[in-house]
């Protein structure tokens, strides 16, 4: 398999309308990869810069160490999967997966093994002869799947290639993935607007926002330790709470929220951090499981809460209330006896909450 990278990748559409701006990354050989952004961010474009399928407008693109700017798709050895998986309706399975080989005259019984090869990782073998409407959905994509590994090219790229199923099936394709990325020790490459499955599939996540990359990192250090604003919204679900007000205090400093609702002691190590922004307004992130029913140590603040909604999930818990007129949702673990209307103590972990500068939304950190 290859290595993939990309150098100050640019793609910019007539009327000067700058959709990807100096896109860098690299996606290590067999390494799985997932470019991961709301919708309009960019995201399948730079896939489809990769693939071939959108000319650069500058920048460089490598696979396997050559630069590709200028190759046709057919020439890069990639394999792409659809979001709308694109099979021949009028063609087997077997027939689908085989295609791509046909075209390239490859023998007839090197095509036999690998299409058997593939049906049999992808449990597609007692469905080789069936055409695509009769096929399920994530029937439907393994095929889509198994025509790209028939082709055992040095990088998959897949575009949003869940989002047409429902929720169960979406789980099941995910676990098959990720499977098959260590059973093939593949390079893929990943397009989602979905964080859960760039959280639970990714070795490494690019974010990226209005055609520009926030941050590349290790699915766990973009959770705990988030470039900016941003990306700690977009990063965990159900996403974090954000609250402006001001740092306050010369020796000992605090912050209150703008409405009061909110007021708390910094942390010693806190205050070091802080301590440029004293009696500057900033932004807190709190992360809803960082709110909880019961006082979890010292370094907690509680805040009077009137429930306006309860979500009950099984093993736990959502709760939405307001602060400041901002809705605010906590993570709680089972609690059966929580009602919409009740006006409750909540507790908020000082050591976890985050800062966030007003102006440029960066993580003061």
């Amino acid at each position: 398999m290859a290595e993939v990278i990309l150098k100050n990748v640019c793609k910019i559409y007539e009327g000067k309308n700058k959709v990807v701006t100096d896109a860098n990354f690299t996606v290590k050989d067999k390494e799985f990869v997932v470019l991961v952004g709301p919708s309009g961010c960019g995201k399948t474009t730079t896939l489809r810069m990769i693939a071939g399928l959108e000319e650069i407008s500058s920048g460089e693109i490598f696979i396997d160490g050559k630069v590709v700017n200028a190759l046709p798709p057919k020439d890069r050895d990639i394999a792409m999967v659809f979001q709308n998986y694109a099979l021949y309706p009028h063609m087997t399975v077997y027939e689908n997966m085989a295609f791509g080989l046909k075209l390239k005259k490859v023998d007839k019984k090197e095509i036999d093994v690998r299409v058997k090869e593939a049906a049999k990782i992808l449990s597609l073998e007692s469905f080789l002869d069936r055409k695509p409407k009769a096929l399920s959905g994530g029937q439907r994509q393994r095929v889509a799947v198994g025509r790209a590994i028939v082709r055992k090219p040095k990088v998959f790229l897949f575009d949003e290639p869940l989002s047409n199923l429902d929720a169960k099936l979406r789980v099941q394709m995910r676990t098959e993935i990720s499977k098959l990325h260590k059973q093939l020790e593949a390079t893929m490459i990943y397009v989602t607007h979905d964080q859960t499955e760039a959280m639970t599939m990714g070795n490494k996540i690019v974010v990226m926002k209005d055609g520009i990359i926030n941050q590349v990192d290790t699915p766990m250090n973009l959770y705990n330790n988030p470039v900016n604003k941003f990306v700690a919204g977009f990063i965990g679900s159900p996403a974090m709470n954000f609250l402006s007000g001001k740092i306050i205090g010369n020796d000992k400093l605090s912050f209150k929220s703008n409405g009061g609702s909110i007021k708390f002691e910094l942390t010693a190590n806190q205050s070091k951090r802080m301590s440029k922004y004293s009696d500057k307004e900033i932004i807190i992130g709190i992360r809803p499981e960082n709110i909880s029913i019961e006082k979890p140590n010292e370094n907690s603040f509680p805040v009077e809460v009137n429930i306006e909604v309860i979500e009950p999930m099984g093993n736990e818990t959502f709760v939405y209330f307001q602060l400041d007129g901002i809705q605010f949702i906590s993570r709680l673990r089972e609690y059966e006896n929580l009602f919409s209307g009740n006006i409750v103590r909540l507790f908020i972990q000082v050591e976890r909450v985050y800062f966030f500068d007003k102006e440029t939304g960066d993580n003061i950190n």
